[in-house]
């Protein structure tokens, strides 16, 4: 069977003309400590590392803003009602200096750490919590570069796939 296909064109469009191959939306996502960062683009990746026998998760978006600049959203979400889930966002020129800030990002920062006073602890006992924090610090660094690795993967694929 034989499907109606148009001719390729052939011509050289100008960049000015184009539309975008995704619509433009407005976004705003907040930040600690600084202000909510509002801009109008498109998604251009997304990567998410939902496991359920873990309590957290991370959920990456890339986004292209209609400057063709770039912007990383990374939220955190728990499982857990009393955890509360977090974003933050950064802009980028360029897509290197976004796989440089996905790269370059520290997990080990998101790790709540209780507040007990450890001045009254016995040795043993703050030698198990030190133990327990480094394997939650190697856990989550181990766990988000893994995502990152699949979302480097993936984009790399596409890139293949188109080019």
């Amino acid at each position: 069977m034989t499907y109606p296909m148009t001719a390729p064109d052939t011509t050289m469009p100008n960049p000015a003309d184009a539309t975008p191959i995704m619509p433009a939306s407005s976004y705003l996502f907040p930040r600690p400590g600084k202000r909510p960062l509002g801009f109008q683009g498109s998604e251009l990746a997304m990567a998410m590392s939902f496991t359920p026998e873990l309590p957290y998760w991370y959920e990456i978006n890339i986004y292209r803003t209609q400057d063709q600049s770039f912007v990383v959203a990374l939220r955190q979400f728990f499982g857990s009602e009393t955890e509360m889930d977090r974003c933050t966002a950064w802009e980028c020129e360029s897509l290197l200096h976004v796989f440089d800030s996905l790269e370059n990002y520290d997990a080990a920062e998101d790790i709540r750490i209780d507040d007990a006073p450890i001045d009254a602890m016995p040795a043993a006992e703050l030698a198990a919590k030190a133990y327990d924090i480094s394997a939650r610090v190697a856990a989550r660094r181990a766990h988000f570069a893994s995502l990152i690795g699949e979302l480097f993967a993936e984009m790399d694929a596409a890139t293949q796939a188109a080019g």
